[in-house]
């Protein structure tokens, strides 16, 4: 039977490694899958969550038992991400991939039919229309693409996402909220309907 996180944690602020490497195997997909949605790069996920875990190890004697294990991963995650994208905003990197941004002039998604249901290939079409959706949000100021991130893709609970962001659920709520109707309106102009 698996020990509970706070029992693992325990034996790893005790010095107990293979404590730490269950709580990464636990953990390493959920954070990775997080972070390629965040960043939408697969390879600096890839780098962030080593990065995540790295943070998380040298600071384990600093967890305290008040969160959730999972949240303060994810809180550390997001740091590491919103500073690599810091770093890479300086960089002005050009990117060879399509350029979309909340300037939805540029954004392009090609014919949709009606009734996408019906389709045959609607299960690829849904899944193209989640990384798609993934690629609009990662573009999106940091405030509303963490609540999205955090709440609609991870599906963590207003209160979770606050502690994370360092603000109340209300406040995830109101960003939640406005993200949204970005995303569904950009997404609206070229067919989806919502």
């Amino acid at each position: 039977m698996a020990l509970p996180d706070q029992d693992l944690i325990k034996k790893a602020q005790a010095g107990d490694k293979s404590a730490f490497t269950e709580l990464f195997e636990r953990y390493k997909d959920r954070i990775l899958n997080y972070l390629r949605r965040y960043t939408n790069d697969y390879h600096i996920a890839e780098d962030l969550t080593v990065e995540t875990f790295l943070n998380a190890y040298n600071n384990l004697a600093n967890y305290e038992e008040k969160g959730v294990f999972s949240s303060w991963l994810y809180m550390i995650a997001t740091n590491c991400a919103r500073m690599e994208l810091r770093k890479r905003s300086r960089r002005k990197e050009v990117s060879l991939d399509e350029n979309i941004s909340q300037d939805t002039d540029n954004l392009s998604l090609g014919d949709v039919m009606a009734d996408e249901s019906a389709r045959p290939d609607f299960e690829a079409r849904k899944d193209e229309l989640q990384e798609l959706s993934y690629k609009i949000m990662s573009k999106f100021k940091k405030k509303y693409k963490d609540a999205l991130f955090l709440c609609d893709v991870e599906g963590l609970s207003y209160e979770d996402a606050g502690k994370i962001l360092k603000c109340g659920p209300t406040t995830v709520g109101a960003r939640l909220s406005r993200g949204r109707k970005m995303l569904y309106d950009i997404l609206e102009k070229y067919g989806y309907k919502f």
